[in-house]
């Protein structure tokens, strides 16, 4: 029996190593971007221009700046989903020429990382819904 229980937590610290590891390695990541629009990451106004993409430590964090300096802002984002893409992509939703920004595809890893809601973006969401009767639109941009 003690045997049997060494066994199983030997077993389960191997997994948990294991899962800690692949969850950090997702998390590193650089991407370049030429947004060809101004955007918003919840109440943060960002002009158009080239941008860099790139996590911050491994907890999730992703600071977004202008490739030139100037405005800049970290994110948290959440694992969204797993994909087979790897190719860098960021999502944009729309709302009339309202953009903001979505998920991050890393492009080093099959990781979607998803960007909630801001509570500015549902306000937009709405009244855009209640103006146009319309949901808002997908837009994407790759790296470059």
């Amino acid at each position: 029996m003690k045997k049997i229980l060494c066994s199983f937590v030997v077993t389960c610290c191997l997994a948990l190593a294991l899962t800690s590891a692949t969850a950090a390695s997702s998390f590193s990541f650089r991407i370049k971007a030429d947004i060809p629009f101004d955007f918003q990451i919840g109440k943060k106004k960002m002009p158009k221009g080239d941008y860099i993409i790139e996590s911050v430590g491994q907890s999730g964090t992703v600071l977004i700046r202008r490739e030139k300096g100037g405005k800049a802002v970290n994110v948290m984002t959440v694992v969204d989903k797993h994909t087979d893409k790897h190719k860098s992509k960021l999502m944009f939703r729309r709302y009339g020429d309202q953009y903001f920004l979505a998920r991050i595809w890393d492009g080093s890893s099959e990781t979607v990382l998803k960007i909630e809601k801001s509570s500015a973006e549902k306000k937009v969401a709405k009244l855009f819904k209640d103006q146009s009767g319309k949901d808002e639109d997908e837009v994407p941009v790759t790296d470059k």
